[in-house]
C-alpha cells in the first residue's frame, strides 16, 4: 500500500469517527431534552391551572432566596387550611422546603418565608438541574395543592453565582404549556465572570479618615492589614475576594461620603459579593475592651456568634462587657432608637428634604443596612444632598454583612493583643468564615 493511500485512509476513517461522535453526542443531547421535557410536564401534571400565587418581592440575602406574596383562596366549606409551605421541586420531583409564615383573611393566603432574611432556600446547596418553585397548601381534609408564581413585583429575572460550588443559578419567571412558573436553572462554570466575587472585605475609614487612634497606631492602618491578610488567606483556599480598598488612596484623599458614586457602599455593592465582613476597631475608652460582632435586624446570629466564639477562642482575645443591644456573649444588633429617628426627621426639617422612612426595626449601621438592599431596609437614596446616592438601596439582592469591632484601641491589653497576634485574629475570622460558605 502506497503512502497516499496510507494517508487518504486515516483521513477517511478519522472523518468517519468525528461523524459518530458529532451523531452520538447529539442523539444523547436529543435523548437528554426529551427526558427534561417529560419529566417537567410530569411536575406540571399536578399544579392548579386557573389560579397562580402573585409574588410581591422575592429576595436574594447572602446565600438565601426569600418569597412573599399572597394569593385568592375561596373558602370551602367546613375545610380550612392545615399548613402552608413554599418549595423548590427539582425535575426529579424531590422537594426542597422553605419555612414560611402566612395569614389568611377575606379569601385571602398571605405567605412569606422572610422570618430570619439569612435563612430561607440555601442557594449554595442546589444541585446541577432545574428547579421550580411552588405554594404547597395543605388542607385539613388532607388534600394537597400546589400553586405557580407570577411575579407581582418590580424586580426581573437574575442570575446568582455560587460560593462553594462554581455553579451559575439563572433565577427567572416563565412559562410552561401557557403555565406562569418561577424557575431556578443551575449550570455548571468554569470560573466566575470579572465583576462577581465571593466575599467582600471592607477595611474601614481610610485616606484623610484614620478612625480612633491611639499612641502611634491609627484604625485606618491596623484594619487595612488585616483585610489584607484575610484577602489573602481566603484567595489561598480559593475564594475571589474583594477588597473595599487597598491602601493606594492618598492620606489626604476625602473618604467620608461613602456614598459617593465611588465611595464604599457602591463600590461594594457592585462586587455582587455574598458575604461582606467590616472590619473596625472600637475608639470609646474601656477598661475591659472586648470584641463586638453587629448582626443584622431578623437574621439568625448563628454566624455572628461562630466569628465572635473563634475570635475569642483562638486570638487570646475577651468578649466585650458592653449590655447594650447584646445578644449574645459577643454578638450585637443594633437598630434605630426613638431618639435616633427624632434626629434623623429634624435634619430632615433642617435640610429640606421629605424624611426618610425609619422604623425601630431599621439596623442602624449603613455597612449592614444599606449593603443588604430592600432585606435590611436601606433608605439612603440621594433626597439628601449633603452626600451621595447608594444606587442600590432598592434592590433585592443584598449582601450578608457583619461589622467586626475586634477591640478597643483604648483598652491596651486588646492593643496589644491586635498588633501581635494578627495571624491569629485572622486564622479565627477565616476559619468561620470557611466553616458558614461551605455547603456540608
Amino acid at each position: 500500500m502506497n503512502k497516499n493511500l496510507k494517508i487518504k485512509l486515516v483521513v477517511v476513517f478519522f472523518i468517519i469517527l468525528m461523524m459518530f461522535l458529532i451523531f452520538n453526542k447529539f442523539r444523547t443531547n436529543h435523548e437528554t431534552n426529551i427526558n427534561v421535557e417529560l419529566k417537567t410536564q410530569a411536575i406540571f401534571e399536578n399544579i392548579n391551572q386557573f389560579n397562580t400565587a402573585k409574588l410581591n418581592n422575592f429576595i436574594i440575602y447572602g446565600s438565601h432566596l426569600n418569597l412573599e406574596g399572597n394569593i385568592e383562596l375561596p373558602k370551602i366549606s367546613d375545610i380550612s387550611i392545615y399548613s402552608v409551605h413554599v418549595v423548590a421541586k427539582n425535575i426529579d420531583g424531590k422537594e426542597e422546603p422553605m419555612d414560611c409564615t402566612y395569614t389568611y383573611k377575606d379569601n385571602v393566603l398571605t405567605f412569606s418565608t422572610l422570618d430570619k432574611i439569612n435563612k430561607g432556600l440555601l442557594l449554595e446547596d442546589l444541585e446541577n438541574t432545574n428547579y421550580y418553585l411552588f405554594l404547597k397548601v395543605i388542607f385539613s381534609n388532607s388534600e394537597e395543592r400546589y400553586y405557580t408564581f407570577e411575579n407581582a413585583s418590580k424586580y426581573n429575572n437574575t442570575t446568582y453565582y455560587t460560593i462553594s460550588k462554581r455553579n451559575k443559578i439563572d433565577i427567572k419567571f416563565d412559562t410552561f404549556s401557557e403555565t406562569k412558573f418561577l424557575g431556578l436553572f443551575v449550570s455548571k462554570i468554569d470560573e466566575l465572570p470579572n465583576n462577581i466575587y465571593d466575599i467582600a472585605i471592607d477595611a474601614s475609614h481610610g485616606g484623610k479618615d484614620t478612625g480612633a487612634k491611639y499612641k502611634k497606631y491609627t484604625e485606618a492602618d491596623l484594619v487595612l492589614k488585616y483585610a489584607k491578610n484575610i484577602k489573602q488567606k481566603l484567595e489561598d483556599k480559593g475564594y475571589k475576594v474583594f477588597l473595599s480598598r487597598d491602601g493606594s488612596e492618598s492620606p489626604n484623599q476625602d473618604l467620608s461620603d461613602v456614598y459617593a458614586e465611588n465611595g464604599r457602599i457602591n463600590t461594594i455593592q457592585e462586587s455582587h459579593s455574598k458575604l461582606l465582613l467590616s472590619l473596625s476597631l472600637n475608639g470609646t475608652k474601656s477598661k475591659t475592651g472586648g470584641v463586638e460582632i453587629y448582626a443584622p435586624t431578623k437574621c439568625d446570629i448563628k454566624f455572628a456568634k461562630s466569628l465572635a466564639d473563634n475570635i475569642v477562642k483562638k486570638a487570646k482575645a475577651s468578649y466585650s462587657s458592653v449590655k447594650l443591644f447584646k445578644q449574645d456573649d459577643g454578638v450585637y444588633v443594633r437598630n434605630f432608637k426613638d431618639y435616633d429617628i427624632l434626629n434623623f426627621k429634624a435634619s430632615a426639617i433642617l435640610h429640606k428634604y421629605e424624611p426618610y422612612t425609619i422604623t425601630k426595626q431599621t439596623p442602624y449601621h449603613y455597612m449592614i443596612r444599606e449593603i443588604g438592599g430592600i432585606a435590611t431596609n436601606a433608605f439612603v437614596d440621594g433626597r439628601n444632598t449633603s452626600y451621595g446616592k447608594n444606587k442600590y438601596f432598592d434592590s433585592n439582592i443584598g449582601i450578608e454583612s457583619y461589622i467586626l469591632e475586634l477591640g478597643y484601641m483604648n483598652a491596651q491589653k486588646d492593643l496589644n493583643n491586635i498588633v501581635k497576634n494578627e495571624n491569629l485574629y485572622v486564622q479565627a475570622i477565616v476559619e468561620a468564615i470557611e466553616d458558614y460558605v461551605t455547603v456540608k
